[in-house]
């Protein structure tokens, strides 16, 4: 398992689920503008200004004045804590001529440290809301008044409250829609990386070199075609060539996954020849592994079984492929298992015959995971070399299939990730 997760990871990853988050956050909009519109509820709000003040007298002494600006403060705090209070709301409705039920709150805050308030009733009627704030307004100054007669003060409404605007069950729908987007946008960025944080699989190249001391030859990416594919093949050619030497026998054995390590070889092998060099590739995976149609060579029934069982010669099996170079074996038909025949004394003889026919003599084996072949043969190469999945293969198999080559005596010269996206 990967310890981090790299920002070109993350993006990649998103590109690859691009319609899937886009999906989601779709998803969200609609679920935000449905819920929306289905409590869709109108609710309107009015204020009003009042101004509570008291005339002092200009010869007045300092004391007095202190005492009235903290007497005038209580009655600024009272008329405050007076508005959301149900009485007021009682009596607000009377004065209106309003059902009560029709207020759904009456609320009020002083303006700064001025003598002001502003009284704020929220409706459910839009032609009532002024009228109702202003009411209440009239009210508290009312009550404030003869709650506290001495010294008398003055209350009057400085800015009358003012019709709201109307509102649409659309507009409120869309900004719900809208706020759900934005919602679900931060879900899935927040989804994608915690998915790539416990994602097992091998993703990272220079992660798993570095972890399990093994070197990266290289990586090649799953749409890659024409003169790109090439490079990447020659990045791999030269990685291999530094790792492996100018020449010998190398096993190409895949971890895990549905690609294999044909179209790894294949390509391998193609490249090698722009060099001059000479390469065999055999199939020895007995199951199939469809090198044979990659490079359109056609594998009769000599093939790698034969040879390894006598039944013919090395020269007799090798069938051309068109490119110039480029030789095929087949793996031909025969009974028993074939990690018994590539454990046998024959299967050292034929990679020796083999190498010094050919500069390069690439054996593309089945999954390292599921079948023994590879462990059977590891001692026999030159050279192993591991193929990953991107995004496919575990990590945690693909450690058990390195220490299980290197206990076999296998010499692994490094892995490449396949399939990258």
């Amino acid at each position: 398992m990967e310890l981090f997760v790299s920002f070109s990871e993350i993006l990649r990853f998103f590109k690859r689920n691009l319609w899937k988050f886009a999906a989601a956050v779709v998803a969200c909009g609609i679920l935000f503008g449905a819920v929306s519109l289905r409590n869709y509820e109108e609710e309107y709000s009015a204020t009003s200004t009042i101004l509570i003040a008291c005339t002092i007298d200009d010869n007045a002494s300092p004391d007095y004045s202190n005492q009235y600006a903290s007497m005038l403060n209580v009655r600024l705090q009272a008329a405050i804590a007076m508005a959301p209070s149900l009485d007021l709301k009682q009596a607000v409705a009377e004065r209106a001529g309003v059902e009560e039920s029709e207020i759904n709150a009456i609320t009020a805050q002083q303006i700064t440290t001025s003598t002001l308030i502003e009284i704020t009733v929220s409706t459910g009627e839009r032609e009532k809301a002024a009228v109702l704030a202003d009411a209440a307004a009239e009210q508290i100054g009312e009550e404030i008044e003869a709650i506290y007669p001495t010294p008398p003060i003055q209350v009057h409404i400085t800015d009358h409250a003012v019709e709201p605007d109307a509102q649409s069950p659309t507009g409120a729908a869309v900004k719900s829609a809208v706020l759900g987007m934005v919602m679900g946008f931060v879900l899935s960025l927040c989804v994608g990386v915690a998915v790539l944080l416990l994602d097992h699989t091998i993703r990272n190249g220079a992660y798993v070199a570095q972890s399990l001391k093994i070197p990266f030859l290289g990586s090649l990416r799953a749409n890659a075609a024409g003169e790109k594919a090439a490079d990447e093949y020659r990045k791999l050619r030269a990685a291999v060539t530094q790792q492996v030497g100018e020449k010998g026998s190398i096993l190409l054995t895949p971890v895990k996954g549905k690609k294999g390590a044909a179209p790894v070889a294949a390509g391998l092998g193609r490249v090698f020849t722009l060099t001059g060099k000479s390469v065999l590739l055999v199939e020895a995976d007995f199951s199939g592994s469809g090198l044979g149609q990659q490079l359109g060579a056609s594998g009769g029934q000599q093939g790698l079984a034969q040879v390894l069982t006598g039944k013919c010669a090395l020269a007799e099996a090798v069938s051309s492929t068109g490119g110039q170079n480029l030789f095929f074996l087949s793996a031909g038909s025969g009974a028993g298992s074939s990690a018994d025949l590539l454990a046998s004394q024959a299967f050292p003889a034929f990679l020796k015959e083999a190498a010094a026919a050919y500069d390069y003599v690439l054996c593309v084996l089945p999954s390292e995971e599921k079948m023994p072949d590879a462990d059977s043969a590891a001692h026999c190469a030159d050279s192993v070399v591991l193929v990953a999945e991107y995004g496919v293969t575990p990590y945690h198999n693909f450690q058990e299939s390195l220490m299980r080559l290197h206990t076999a005596g296998g010499k692994v010269a490094g892995f490449v990730l396949n399939g990258v996206k």
